[in-house]
């Protein structure tokens, strides 16, 4: 049996009804029916939600993916950041994992800041501040991926075109994503 990785992209096409929900029902009905293992990556409570607000608690993220019908898919649990992700679903991280994190950093965002603090320097942001903007995206899509990677799964689903250009593709799937795929591609291989 496959597992799928629904990233945040997948959650904002369920809420808005874009084309490819239907793609991510499909494989969402697939691990109720036990045909295929799938989750979604806790770090998408951390993005910025539909109409442009964080949210205060992972209970609220768990509303969202009962509205959507998917709080029956596990959630993977990301890196623990302070101010972006929450402290109950996510890791105490080691030099291992946090050296995967900066190598799928420099695949996705080689000309981005790694460390806040950098970003806050190079963008004359106050570093005590919460993260907020494109390094918390940036930061989000990265533990969305090492999510997947460090879960040891199969098939990343995204409709994020940056984890789609082929050299960054081929790069991940070397770090261990083994694949990458849009939602329509990934029910092609349930």
């Amino acid at each position: 049996m496959r597992s799928f990785t629904l990233d945040t992209n997948c959650l904002i096409a369920m809420d808005e009804g874009r084309p490819e929900a239907a793609a991510i029902r499909s494989l969402a009905d697939a691990h109720a029916a036990g045909t295929a293992a799938v989750a979604v990556v806790a770090i998408s409570a951390s993005e910025r939600q539909t109409g442009g607000h964080y949210i205060d608690n992972f209970a609220q993220f768990r509303g969202r993916m009962a509205a959507l019908g998917l709080a029956h898919l596990d959630i993977l649990q990301p890196i623990m950041y302070w101010d972006i992700t929450f402290w109950d679903y996510s890791l105490w991280s080691d030099h291992a994992m946090q050296a995967l994190e900066q190598q799928i950093h420099e695949v996705l965002f080689p000309n981005a800041e790694f460390l806040w603090q950098d970003y806050c320097r190079a963008h004359a942001l106050d570093p005590s501040s919460t993260p907020t903007g494109r390094w918390r995206n940036r930061k989000c899509d990265v533990l969305a991926i090492w999510s997947h990677i460090h879960g040891n799964r199969d098939v990343f689903v995204s409709s994020d075109g940056n984890f789609h250009i082929a050299a960054k593709k081929a790069a991940l799937v070397a770090l261990g994503a083994r694949h990458i795929e849009y939602p329509d591609d990934a029910v092609s291989l349930l």
